[in-house]
């Protein structure tokens, strides 16, 4: 039976080959993107999942309320370390952590910049980052000591390392500054962690060097901890919540331990209510898996059930027989599981060719080789379901069929079904258009984000480590850098200026309301700043070396005017960090950060040798000559420094590579759901083309233009994408609407998106449509009528 049946399915296949290619390609691309968005879901899913005490792991945070503002944050004061370790036996281990930093490490002459963190003495016995060398409990003891990665080890050492005994103990200078000891090596950092570095430091080292983070109202790091086993934490965050408060009382925060695997998938807090975070992006990129799938799956529904006249005869004579209304149900679904499964190893075939391009577009790095093979099991079951629930509506559709009425020309028993496939044509469209708005408003958001004035010129702007050479003569390298053709202004900084990173409430000024504890991001700049990075000025002059008094002045943008309740702030006395001066100048405000977020006070103060990072503006029509001299001149005060630099523009776009990401997503989902509709429609089309043939050929001969009888074959069509348009325009623009909303700068979405995408996809449908009607309208009426 089971054979019969088989080659049955088989044998309708191949003798419709033009349809079942259609069927089984539409299945196929379906298949292969929504393979695609799984293996990227599962990726993220897999994110700090790996640690072994993954459910005792923890990640300490606090809410905070500065000017009335309420924030959720991990960075915390040192001190809080050192209680929770000495008052609360629930930490079974604790490790403050860096933010990522980028050092530069020399040993001999292989001098590399690599990216790592300063960590506390437990980091990897909280952390599952395995040691292929040393103790895990002993590695991070010295202070003067280095544990690098496997990568790194191999560009000091080379790849014998490992049969090699001098690694550990070896000396790893870092920022030329001073010597560590390598104490162990570590494997390399995983894909799936958060956490991304090469080397990790005792946090020691960093807090020698930086005595204000030993004070409570000092929050420059981050803290992680581990419960001891059975531990409530509910209740323990209960009991900690007060903790900084205690010592601290310039603001309001609320101590809590949020689990450490959480963060990545589910970080976004407002006004300290957990609101979701990538997880959004992970739910809306399921969604959109299905929609494809079920797009595949009506094209398959419709073409079946649309050429039902050709097996009508086929269903009559095996009824006849004997055949059973259940044999015929299984026979159909029969034959729709073979397209399914045919259609599964195409698409698994396609996914392993894409892989590379996938990774390249997702900036993932899935090989064959670490996909989980419950994802395969997952891809074929999900392929074996689309096959049985979108041959289950043919199938008894088809077997329905009565023996009477199959064989009775009069009898419209193979014609029924057509309302259902309009209705089912209207939604596959009306999905196709809601991925076509949401790739289109995507695009423009980010066009937005690129185009905007930010307050300040971004382009052509260089950003290179200020250190060694270059800052010690740091007048010397300007003077000599000014005279390179192609170079237009040099300034300093110790923060990108669109992503600075300090904010304090330590700004007083008169007047100040004793409970103001509104926070100002701040930055120290060197001279020439302003007019290097372009920035407006509304008032009063920049700093200037004509003014050595511009040491204790200051800078400010309106934001931080109004925050400080100053009409005409020039001229106006403050203080900040109990550094009393004077207000020389205001800034047009700026975008310090993405935009996400409104643009907030900033205060700048000049304080060249507290500057980190050199900003050299160039030519945009030398941009090559400038990069040379720059890096000549370097070279020449720095030999000894590796040479580095990065632009401006693109830090500040690397700020949305995840709406990147997803608008290079949804690009390739609109794409693939306008084609597979479109698969089906042209199906569609063609038979009903060939079933209309006879009719086609006497409109002809009693007089009809061939416009005329294209116009009356895509007319139907039309009309149901424009259905589709109808109820696909309110739930797009409504889903839309909310995706922006979680920006605080962001584009519009107006009617004229909606009519575009409406207008596209019209146009599309009837490219499609009006091939087969063209030709039918074409063909010589006597091949059609010499029949009859």
């Amino acid at each position: 039976m089971l054979r019969n049946f088989f080659t049955i399915a088989l044998r309708n296949i191949m003798r419709h080959k033009g349809y079942s290619a259609l069927n089984i390609l539409g299945l196929a691309v379906g298949f292969a993107c929504a393979f695609m968005i799984f293996i990227w879901m599962h990726d993220e899913l897999q994110v700090d999942q790996f640690h072994e005490n993954s459910d005792r792991l923890y990640s300490v945070m606090r809410h905070s309320t500065f000017g009335g503002q309420r924030g959720t944050t991990p960075s915390m004061p040192k001190p809080l370390d050192d209680a929770l370790r000495s008052d609360w036996a629930e930490i079974e281990y604790s490790a403050l952590i860096s933010w990522e930093m980028t050092s530069m490490l020399a040993r001999g002459n292989d001098v590399y910049r690599l990216d790592g963190h300063w960590a506390g003495v437990d980091f990897f016995r909280m952390f599952s980052f395995p040691l292929v060398v040393g103790d895990p409990a002993t590695v991070l003891e010295v202070p003067e000591s280095i544990v690098l990665s496997e990568s790194a080890t191999e560009r000091f050492f080379g790849t014998d390392w490992r049969n090699r005994n001098d690694v550990v103990g070896s000396t790893i200078r870092l920022d030329n500054r001073t010597d560590l000891t390598v104490t162990g090596v570590f494997e390399n950092v995983p894909a799936a962690s958060s956490l991304q570095f090469e080397y990790i430091i005792p946090i020691e080292e960093y807090i020698r060097r930086n005595e204000w983070v030993e004070a409570w109202n000092n929050n420059g790091l981050r803290l992680n901890a581990t419960l001891v086993p059975g531990a409530d934490v509910a209740a323990f965050n209960a009991r900690i919540k007060d903790i900084i408060d205690q010592h601290n009382d310039s603001y309001e925060s609320d101590v809590f331990l949020y689990p450490f695997a959480d963060r990545y998938l589910h970080g976004d807090f407002e006004n300290g209510v957990l609101v979701g975070g990538r997880i959004e992006y992970v739910r809306m990129f399921g969604i959109v898996a299905l929609l494809i799938i079920l797009i595949a799956s009506i094209n398959f529904m419709n073409l079946a059930t649309a050429r039902s006249s050709q097996r009508a005869r086929e269903i009559g004579v095996r009824k006849t027989v004997g055949a059973t209304r259940k044999s015929l149900a299984f026979q159909f679904i029969g034959e729709s599981l073979l397209k399914a499964m045919i259609a599964f190893v195409l698409a698994a075939g396609l996914v392993m060719v894409l892989l590379p391009a996938f990774n390249s577009l997702t900036q993932k790095s899935v090989t064959l080789g670490t996909l989980d093979p419950a994802l395969w099991a997952l891809f074929a079951g999900l392929a074996l379901v689309t096959g049985l629930l979108a041959g289950s509506y043919p199938a008894l559709y088809l077997s329905s069929f009565s023996v009477v009425g199959v064989f009775d020309k009069r009898s419209g028993s193979a014609g029924k079904g057509s309302g259902l496939r309009k209705a089912l044509v209207v939604a596959q469209f009306a999905m196709s258009i809601v991925l076509i708005v949401g790739t289109l408003t995507v695009y423009r958001q980010l066009e937005f984000i690129r185009t905007k004035d930010l307050g300040m010129n971004r382009e052509n702007v260089a950003m290179v480590r200020l250190e060694g050479g270059i800052a010690n003569q740091y007048e010397a390298f300007r003077n000599q850098l000014m005279q390179v053709e192609g170079v237009t202004g040099v300034t300093t900084a110790n923060n990108n200026p669109l992503q600075i990173g300090n904010d304090t409430i330590g700004v007083e000024w008169d007047g100040k309301d004793p409970d103001d504890n509104t926070l100002f991001w701040n930055a120290a700049v060197g001279h020439d700043f302003v007019e290097t990075m372009g920035i407006g000025m509304a008032a009063g002059r920049s700093f200037s070396r004509d003014f050595a008094s511009d040491s204790t002045n200051y800078l400010v943008n309106w934001q931080a005017a109004e925050a400080m309740g100053m009409d005409d702030p020039v001229g106006q006395q403050i203080s900040f960090w109990g550094t009393p001066g004077t207000i020389v100048g205001v800034m047009e405000d700026f975008h310090l950060s993405s935009m996400y977020r409104p643009i907030t006070p900033v205060i700048f103060r000049l304080q060249p040798d507290n500057t980190s990072i050199l900003f050299v503006r160039m030519d945009g029509a030398r941009t090559k000559e400038a990069m040379a001299g720059l890096t000549d001149v370097y070279k020449q005060f720095n030999p000894e420094y590796a040479f580095t630099a990065r632009f401006l523009d693109e830090q500040f776009d690397e700020m949305y590579r995840s709406e990147a990401v997803l608008g290079s997503l949804s690009n390739v989902f609109a794409f693939v759901a306008i084609f597979i509709a479109c698969l089906g429609l042209f199906g569609l089309a063609s038979y009903t083309a060939e079933r209309r043939t006879k009719e086609i050929g006497v409109r002809k001969v009693l007089g009809a233009s061939v416009p005329g009888i294209v116009g009356l074959l895509s007319r139907d069509y039309l009309i149901l994408v424009g259905g589709a348009f109808l109820v696909a325009a309110p739930v797009a623009y409504l889903v839309m609407n909310k995706w922006l909303d979680e920006f605080e700068y962001h584009t519009d979405l107006g009617v004229g998106l909606l009519v575009m995408a409406g207008l596209a996809t019209l146009a599309i449908a009837w490219l499609t449509v009006s091939y087969q009607s063209i030709r039918a309208a074409l063909a010589n009426p006597a091949d059609s009528l010499r029949t009859e």
